[in-house]
């Protein structure tokens, strides 16, 4: 039953990962990819479709953390509970920006520094995310929940014990992540418009993969430095292999995004790109939630207790969340393709 929740809970957080990179990568293209005024419109006409509902997933995944894995949720928020709070904030904060720009369009001055705001924001929210994610690879001390760790590593080395949040590590986990967003934000924006902005974006979303690749290579090399156990999963179940094997082929496909016709390869490509990703993972660190640096384990085992009690607010969760999914895969299906220009 724990591996079934775990799933699920892998489900939302992938899903808010996947709609919302859409919403950030684009938002950040804004500040660094759309240079003329013609160019930022078409990349807000391409967000405006997507980027009041992405949230819930992230919600519910919070949700069915206090509710089914209690102890998972208290050390990560433990850990992490400033930055979370400040990725929230952040959010609320890209909503406020995203309809001043809508209700001063016609105040050019004033609409071009709540465009700098606006992709600050997004830049912001997916250095925020990133962040938690890069720690959750690396590890944080479970049995001592007390032992927050340092902003900033004392040293920036790879042979130090004394890690930080900020660290090498993390640093190159990041950069994976901001990027992989990125390119997903660059897809949408794509998929919605056509013209020479798009051959512009294709030529931006190639460069990125090529260094994307490099820093995957990096990643993997450095993951395994510091967990040597980390790919046991892969080497247990072979078949396990073939997502890996999907997403460089999606990554592969995005080197050579300027060579297909058509607006919808570069989408299609970022999102198999992130969904296996994501999946080669969870893969990775099955049974954990997040890695240690001491002896102690977090994982599906250990991250909850039972309570009768709870019951049936899983089920009535799980009830909510397949008719969320429903509701989403709707609404993007009639979306998909609409506002081109």
């Amino acid at each position: 039953m724990e591996a079934i929740w775990y799933g699920i809970m892998a489900i939302l957080l992938g899903t808010y990962v996947l709609l919302d990179g859409y919403d950030l990568g684009a938002g950040m293209a804004y500040l660094f990819f759309a240079d003329t005024d013609e160019e930022k419109q078409k990349v807000l006409k391409s967000i405006r479709s997507i980027w009041d509902a992405n949230e819930v997933w992230l919600i519910a995944f919070v949700g069915i953390a206090w509710v089914v894995f209690p102890r998972y949720a208290q050390i990560l928020f433990d850990n992490f509970g400033g930055y979370i709070m400040l990725f929230f904030l952040f959010l609320l904060l890209k909503t406020i920006t995203f309809n001043l720009m809508l209700v001063f369009d016609q105040k050019v001055e004033l609409k071009k520094w709540l465009g700098y705001l606006f992709g600050f924001i997004n830049m912001m929210l997916i250095v925020f995310i990133s962040l938690i994610f890069a720690n959750i690879l690396r590890g944080i001390y479970v049995s001592q929940p007390g032992t927050h760790l340092r902003f900033v590593s004392q040293m920036f080395s790879p042979f130090t014990a004394k890690v930080g949040l900020f660290d090498w590590f993390s640093l190159l986990s990041m950069s994976v992540i901001f990027i992989a967003v990125s390119i997903h934000g660059l897809g949408w924006i794509i998929l919605k418009n056509k013209g020479a902005f798009n051959r512009k974006l294709k030529k931006t979303i190639q460069r990125l993969a090529f260094v994307e690749l490099i820093l995957i290579g990096l990643f993997l090399v450095a993951w395994y430095f510091l967990h040597p156990d980390i790919y046991h999963n892969y080497w247990s179940y072979p078949f396990l292999f073939v997502l890996p094997v999907l997403a460089f082929i999606s990554l592969f496909g995005l080197m050579g995004i300027r060579t297909y016709q058509g607006e919808n390869k570069a989408s299609i490509l970022s999102t198999n790109f992130i969904i296996f990703s994501w999946l080669s993972i969870m893969a990775a660190i099955y049974p954990n939630f997040i890695l240690s640096l001491d002896q102690s384990t977090l994982d599906i085992f250990t991250g909850g207790f039972d309570n009768p009690e709870r019951f049936f607010i899983k089920w009535w969760i799980l009830a909510i969340g397949l008719l969320l999914l429903s509701y989403s895969i709707v609404v993007h299906k009639y979306m998909k393709g609409e506002d081109r220009q």
